[in-house]
């Protein structure tokens, strides 16, 4: 056993608990803000370019997230949630800096 790896190991215990418990509760209050978001571009005026185009594409893959989170809980899952999660994540972060 390495130097200190027991303390890695406590603390990422305690940290994965600590996600398990709060993903949920996190992820509706993160969607509801997205949404309230998305209805306020739409209300503002939409246009194409790349901004909004990118922010509807995610919108579009975060839509399956909540469903296959919910199969996921009842274990009928295969990995979307996770697969779809990451790509939403990774076409947020274009949006948001690109």
């Amino acid at each position: 056993m390495l130097k200190g790896q027991g303390k890695v190991k406590k603390w990422l215990s305690t940290f994965l608990r600590f996600a398990r418990r709060w993903h949920t509760p996190v992820a509706i209050i993160a969607i509801a803000f997205i949404i309230l978001h998305t209805v306020a571009v739409f209300m503002h005026g939409f246009k194409f370019d790349f901004n909004n185009i990118s922010g509807l594409l995610s919108l579009l893959i975060l839509l399956p997230v909540p469903i296959s989170g919910l199969f996921r809980y009842k274990r009928m899952d295969r990995k979307w949630h996770l697969r779809s999660g990451i790509t939403f994540a990774i076409l947020f972060l274009i949006h948001s800096f690109l």
